[in-house]
């Protein structure tokens, strides 16, 4: 394991647009900071810029509610036009009540407002999800890789709340690279009294970005990128290699973010 973190804010970034290239624009503020990457580090970025490149930035103006959308934003409140953007990206509609509107959207997730917000962009426009920010996660992380010759991880945060508990905390929405797994799995291991643990298993993806959403912040911070550094969750490639667990030309990693999600049976909360 390891008993230090440091975690590093790479701020100086343009306000993303579509189109714009997020790895041009990372390394152009990584090198203003005089910062380089290391083997091991995980960059964590924000799904708000990735989302913004990815063109998934909405003018409220040009939508127009259902009458379903209508029905829901009287009872909690809301604007109409941004309940419809919630219904599009939505897959089921879990709870309406008072001024909550929590659904499960189409990457599988479980949240207040299909992940769309109005804050960060400009009045009148709202932000979406990235339409799949597992696959986002896995094309910046080719990309950084290829330009450093570094092995590194690349995660998607975004803000979340959490049942029983007030207040949003970072969480992983995309997740790729070996050395920072979604779910680490502990169950087999001794705790200090020599009891084997059963069912624990440890949301690090989620972990490491709460803990960079400490950097980044939230509204006017302007750290829409934070590198964490000296994380040690990856086995050295010489061993799988020697145990013949890896073929040649690929990484050993898990299904992505996909590994954190319940399915439907196993969610106490439904």
């Amino acid at each position: 394991m390891f008993d230090r973190l440091e975690i590093i804010g790479v701020e100086g970034l343009p306000e993303v647009k579509e189109g714009d290239d997020l790895t041009d624009l990372f390394f152009t503020a990584l090198a203003a900071r005089k910062e380089s990457l290391e083997d091991g580090d995980a960059v964590v970025v924000t799904s708000k810029i990735v989302a913004k490149s990815e063109g998934r930035v909405v003018l409220l103006s040009s939508v127009k509610p259902t009458p379903e959308a209508v029905r829901i934003a009287e009872e909690t409140e809301k604007d109409p036009r941004l309940v419809q953007l919630v219904l599009n990206d939505t897959k089921e509609v879990v709870r309406v009540r008072n001024n909550n509107l929590i659904v499960e959207t189409r990457h599988g997730f479980v949240c207040a407002n299909a992940g769309v917000d109005e804050s960060n962009v400009e009045e009148g426009r709202a932000v979406l999800l990235p339409k799949d920010p597992q696959r986002s996660a896995e094309r910046l992380k080719r990309e950084i890789e290829a330009r450093t010759g570094k092995e590194i991880s690349v995660l998607i945060s975004d803000s979340f709340g959490r049942a029983f508990r007030s207040g949003v905390t970072g969480v992983c929405v995309g997740v790729s690279g070996s050395g920072v797994p979604a779910l680490l799995d502990r169950r087999g291991e001794e705790d200090r009294f020599g009891r084997i643990a059963r069912i624990t298993k440890e949301a690090v993806a989620d972990e490491v970005c709460a803990a960079a959403n400490l950097v980044m912040g939230e509204f006017k911070e302007s750290v829409p990128i934070a590198i964490v550094r000296g994380l040690r969750f990856k086995c050295k490639r010489g061993e799988k290699e020697e145990e013949g667990k890896e073929e040649e030309g690929k990484e050993e990693e898990g299904e992505g973010i996909k590994e954190v999600l319940f399915n439907r049976e196993d969610d106490l909360f439904r």
